[in-house]
């Protein structure tokens, strides 16, 4: 690997951890505002879906999509910068997207258990980040940057069905994910030919 090549992983890991540490504090700051102000959808396809607890394929989904892709692409230059970068800017758009719509949960929420995010990321049960679905947004982004490859496409549309099945999410959160993970991937291709392949 090139010396350029490993300062632009250094880089990219270092906006993200910081990225995401504004994150997690914007949480905090979100999680009283949003059940201050209790806006509830009222989501349609709540009537449709039933309530299903799926946090282990969830977790199967978002994981396994990650693990495939830089597997798949561990010897193609700057993929695993692109998919970092991608990440930052989907927590970006979330927190603009979540101070416009604070939404609450639904009353039959079953909490989504993932030992990653509960104790890194939401240590307090944090529950109202749901406009847009980071978890749509991140497998979407993959199927994008792995230059579409239908089975991370089939995988993004069922971890929505299945978050909005367990009421994590309304369906509004998971459609919006697929235009905002669709900007963050441009935005980091855009970026990355003009800094990181220089």
């Amino acid at each position: 690997m090139k010396r350029s090549h490993w300062k632009s992983v250094i880089v990219v890991s270092v906006l993200l951890l910081l990225t995401a540490a504004i994150f997690v504090r914007f949480l905090a700051f979100h999680e009283v505002r949003a059940k201050a102000m209790n806006w509830m959808f009222d989501d349609p396809t709540y009537h449709i879906l039933p309530i299903v607890d799926s946090s282990v394929f969830i977790f199967s989904i978002t994981y396994g999509s990650l693990i495939a892709y830089l597997t798949i692409y561990r010897k193609v230059p700057h993929a695993y910068v692109l998919l970092m970068s991608t990440y930052a800017f989907i927590l970006l758009f979330r927190i603009a997207t979540l101070s416009l719509l604070p939404l609450v949960v639904h009353n039959d929420l079953i909490y989504l258990e993932d030992p990653f995010l509960n104790d890194w990321i939401y240590p307090s049960r944090i529950v109202t980040d749901l406009f847009f679905s980071g978890h749509t947004a991140l497998v979407f982004a993959i199927y994008l940057l792995s230059g579409k490859k239908w089975p991370f496409l089939a995988l993004s549309i069922a971890i929505g069905t299945l978050l909005v099945m367990q009421r994590v999410h309304y369906s509004i959160d998971v459609l919006a994910a697929f235009p905002f993970a669709w900007c963050a991937v441009t935005l980091s291709r855009w970026i990355g030919g003009r800094v990181f392949e220089k």
